[in-house]
């Protein structure tokens, strides 16, 4: 580690991104004039450049809060009062604010966090602006959710209050489903009808309350499609005239939630419209104070210039980032994730490349030969990314319809090899769910 005197502020960034997702602190914040500590994950020990910081600290679970605020104590009582505490993952968020609290460090408190981390809160101060949100009830006991499926019907979908990337959630189809859900203990989940219409993910920025950057990938299924192991596929830029909406209407609800300058990831279900207002053919999901995950800081940098989390680093830095102008007419995104096989864990035995044979691929991440898959990725550990640029959102879905045609990775159980090899092939079929 370094031994700075120089004076600048004193920053402490919570790291979980290894070098793979891109996210480049020092190029984000000069560590020759700013003093910089981090207490990162394992995992993102790779993603910190330990030379140019004033100490790096690795902690097994950054949502330990007792292991957490002893290490940031130390760095405050061996390098002196902190100024600003850093947070891009989403899960760090509620950390960050208490470290502030804690701390006595100025920005976003545990209020004003839970605004954007606890799903009833946020319903609630959405559908008090005037959006249409989903019927949902806190459910806090079984035969509250009983009740309310009664009332809806099903399916209903269960879902931890504070949780993300799809991670805990059940839907639920049937009496009998229900039944077998709530026969184990759920703590800290929320109930919510089931919205079918087209689902769409918001990336942006808003700063002094004006969004001054969005985007719209609609999806080809859900991130909750993704979860029960069907591919997820996403394309940007073919609806202008939608995007122009979803300005004003992010504008309004995170108002609501009290973010005036935060880059966020919004989703939200297009539908038949409830009422004449210029909302009420939207119907709000949830929305996260950070950038969206996935493939998608890869494809702002490659496809529209832009770094969702240099921009949310800056922001929460309390600078004032310079934001390109998108054209409606540029160039279009979308990326696909393929889910790890069905029986996990898994060894991978071989995959097809694609790239040479899809005109707008333009990046692949497959699993080599010999990788193990169990289960726990994500959207990082999967069956296989691909990325796409094109002049339109129907070019980029067409490419994703080519590589669920021809997809292919072969694969055999851990546990029991000698039951024979496995071939994933062409799942295209995924998609067209009804």
């Amino acid at each position: 580690m370094k031994d700075r005197t120089t004076q600048g502020r004193h920053i402490l960034v919570l790291n979980r991104f290894n070098e793979e997702v891109g996210c480049r602190y020092t190029d984000y914040i000069d560590h020759t004039v700013d003093r910089v500590a981090y207490l990162t994950s394992a995992v993102g020990r790779g993603g910190v450049e330990t030379d140019l910081a004033e100490t790096v600290a690795v902690v097994a679970d950054l949502a330990d809060w007792a292991a957490v605020s002893e290490l940031a104590l130390e760095i405050v009582r061996r390098y002196g009062p902190l100024d600003h505490v850093v947070a891009l993952f989403e899960r760090d968020l509620e950390v960050a604010a208490a470290l502030r609290e804690l701390l006595g460090v100025a920005g976003p408190g545990p209020a004003e966090i839970e605004k954007v981390r606890d799903k009833v809160t946020m319903k609630q101060l959405v559908a008090a602006a005037g959006l249409r949100v989903p019927r949902f009830v806190d459910a806090d006991s079984a035969e509250q959710v009983r009740r309310f499926a009664g009332r809806t019907g099903f399916p209903v979908v269960l879902k931890p209050r504070d949780g993300s990337g799809s991670q805990g959630i059940y839907l639920i189809n049937s009496l009998a489903s229900l039944e077998e859900t709530l026969a184990s203990p759920l703590e800290n989940y929320v109930c919510e009808e089931f919205v079918s219409g087209t689902m769409y993910q918001v990336d942006g920025v808003v700063q002094d309350g004006t969004v001054r950057v969005l985007r719209a990938f609609r999806l080809l299924n859900t991130c909750l499609d993704y979860a029960l192991g069907d591919p997820f596929g996403s394309v940007a830029g073919d609806d202008p005239v939608l995007e122009q909406r979803l300005v004003g209407y992010a504008e309004l609800l995170l108002a609501a939630l009290g973010v005036r300058s935060s880059v966020f990831h919004l989703e939200v279900f297009a539908v038949d419209p409830a009422g004449p207002g210029e909302y009420d053919g939207l119907v709000f999901l949830e929305v996260a104070a950070r950038a969206g995950g996935a493939e998608l800081p890869h494809l702002w940098r490659e496809v529209y210039g832009l770094d969702l989390l240099e921009v949310a680093t800056r922001l929460s830095l309390g600078e004032s980032p310079t934001l390109p102008e998108l054209d409606p007419a540029g160039p279009a995104g979308g990326y696909l994730l393929m889910p790890e096989p069905p029986v996990r864990p898994c060894r991978v035995l071989s995959t097809t490349p694609l790239i040479d044979r899809v005109p707008a691929m333009y990046a692949e991440v497959l699993p080599e030969p010999g990788t193990v898959l169990n289960g726990t990725g994500g959207a990082k550990e999967t069956g296989g990314r691909y990325r796409f640029r094109a002049g339109s959102g129907a070019e980029i879905e067409r490419a994703i319809r080519q590589v669920l045609d021809e997809y292919e990775l072969t694969w055999e159980p851990v546990a029991q090899p000698a039951a024979g090899v496995f071939r994933v092939k062409g799942r295209a079929q995924s998609l067209a769910r009804p």
